[in-house]
């Protein structure tokens, strides 16, 4: 997908994202076959076995793992940790924790640019995303992105070119240039949006807005809020399959599901308690979100939105960001 506002021709990107968007749902994609949690009270990340619904194993990973994502070719695990204040670097293979590095601030929400390798994190307590670069001796600190107060959930476009950041004290998108490293627009939408998700195929961004209690439609093409959907109390965290959208309501206990057409709730499907983050296996077929009250993992079809399993978990499981592979 091109870059979505840059150069002045936003609607040239829109065409390419919807190309590689039809490519990508045309290829033969294997279900998810693990779950890559991070543990925040426990102070780990738990690699979970989705087909037998088990912990497969753990790996400390100290200053309470929050955020994660999985570098391009999914054998690496980055996570933020907000209290060390740092960044773990997991190898999935040999199930360890290889390096950790110290950040300014206070590291949360995590992307990784899935050309580059580069790994964004967004710093809480400032108004800046971190960019780490790969080299030799791994992952370097190389500079910052500036962009609206308390960045929480950060998206990444398919070709790299641009970044999606949820302000949550701002109340606003920022849309990123990648490549210049500079905020191009700024998009308000609902009150507190943390979590955040890109629906290439429609041009789309979508905030789960904790203190309004709904979801807000973004078009990216014309900058601009388009639409609200009402959720459960304290929505966190999206995921998109089959065409909709679910996000997790933490007060409600549930997941509220809508239609991404339509732009009406269909569903509100009861999880455990206080459920963080979410995510759809790489087929579409599932849905995973993270109980952080009840230290389980609900496992969702996204068909039936029938709740099929629960898979127990550590203490405090959060998974805020791109944890299934």
């Amino acid at each position: 997908m091109a870059a979505f506002v840059t150069g002045g021709r936003p609607r040239a990107g829109l065409r390419a994202c919807a190309l590689l968007a039809a490519i990508l749902a045309a290829a033969p994609r294997a279900d998810a076959a693990e779950a890559v949690v991070t543990v925040q009270l426990d102070n780990r990340v738990e690699i979970v076995d989705l087909d037998a619904g088990k912990v497969v194993a753990t790996i400390p990973v100290p200053g309470s793992p929050a955020g994660i994502a999985l570098s391009p070719d999914r054998r690496t695990a980055y996570v933020t940790r907000p209290d060390a204040p740092g960044l773990g670097i997991v190898d999935l293979a040999a199930r360890t924790l290889t390096a950790s590095l110290p950040l300014p601030g206070g590291p949360l929400g995590i992307a990784c640019n899935p050309r580059s390798g580069a790994v964004y994190v967004a710093d809480w307590y400032a108004r800046r995303v971190l960019v780490l670069v790969p080299g030799e001796g791994g992952l370097r600190l190389d500079g910052e992105i500036k962009v609206g107060a308390s960045p929480s959930g950060i998206v990444v476009s398919p070709d790299g070119a641009t970044l999606l950041v949820a302000n949550r004290e701002g109340d606003t998108v920022s849309v990123v240039d990648a490549a210049a490293r500079r905020e191009t627009k700024v998009i308000p939408v609902g009150t507190h949006p943390f979590g955040l998700v890109l629906d290439a195929g429609k041009g789309r961004a979508y905030t789960a807005n904790v203190e309004s209690n709904d979801v807000s439609v973004v078009d990216l093409a014309e900058g601009r809020e388009i639409g609200r959907i009402k959720t459960g109390e304290r929505p966190y965290v999206l995921a998109l399959a089959g065409g909709r959208g679910f996000v997790t309501d933490q007060y409600s206990g549930t997941v509220t599901v809508f239609d991404l057409d339509a732009l009406k709730v269909v569903k509100t499907i009861e999880v455990g308690d206080h459920p963080e983050g979410i995510a759809a296996s790489p087929d579409g077929t599932k849905l995973y979100a993270a109980n952080w009250g009840s230290n389980t993992l609900s496992v969702i079809d996204a068909k039936s939105l029938a709740v099929t399993g629960e898979i127990k978990l550590g203490d405090g499981p959060r998974a805020f960001g791109d944890f299934i592979r």
